[in-house]
């Protein structure tokens, strides 16, 4: 099983690092419910642009397991945050159009036995509270046989609002990981990537508080 990489394990300590001087108090659930080997997909709602920094930041380390994340296309032009995401194993994905090749990158890393991190909204919800699901997700499931993890991220909103030049403190920022889900068809049910995008909808709004649900 691959190591993350030097740079990766440097980056996110910085990353965590400033984490924990912005939020008094950061809660991470279900650390368990990762596999500790093989392929899996963690999928998650997004409320922020912090909420990949958070995610890796906690999960690369507890786990000892990089992750390779679909990002968007244009965020890996940006100076020094391009490098920063590349050096964290994330690439582009071009929204808004079916992109092949992403699709390709992202069967490959399961294919090696890798975690995929995605997040199924193609963008981050505009009032906090979860949107739907692009399908994504659950052909990716469905066509790796990979397990379908469910992750809830609430506070980082608040922590580097949208539009704001800068972060500001704030409580709590909290991260859930749910069980993997049950990739099998009910009695008289097709197992379509819009039936298990739906029942991934399902899960992380479960795992949500009240104001960041559907």
């Amino acid at each position: 099983m691959d190591r993350p990489s030097l740079g990766m394990r440097a980056s996110e300590a910085f990353g965590g690092w400033c984490l924990r001087r912005l939020a008094s108090t950061i809660i991470v659930e279900g650390l368990e419910n990762i596999p500790q080997s093989g392929s899996a997909i963690l999928a998650s709602n997004h409320i922020s642009w912090v909420d990949p920094v958070f995610l890796a930041c906690w999960l690369t380390p507890a786990t000892g397991r990089p992750i390779t994340w679909m990002g968007k296309s244009e965020a890996m032009r940006w100076p020094i945050v391009g490098t920063f995401l590349r050096v964290n194993g994330v690439f582009g994905v071009k929204r808004g159009q079916a992109d092949l090749e992403a699709f390709r990158l992202a069967e490959a890393a399961l294919r090696s036995g890798g975690l995929l991190g995605i997040y199924p909204e193609g963008t981050r919800s505009k009032n906090g509270r979860i949107n739907r699901f692009h399908d994504g997700a659950g052909l990716l499931a469905i066509r790796s046989g990979a397990p379908l993890i469910p992750v809830a991220v609430s506070g980082t909103e608040r922590l580097w609002a949208p539009g704001a030049i800068l972060p500001r403190r704030v409580r709590s920022i909290k991260l859930v990981i749910g069980k993997p889900l049950q990739l099998s068809a009910k009695p008289g049910e097709r197992l379509t990537p819009v039936v298990v995008t739906a029942r991934l909808h399902e899960a992380v709004n479960a795992l949500l508080p009240d104001s960041y649900r559907a």
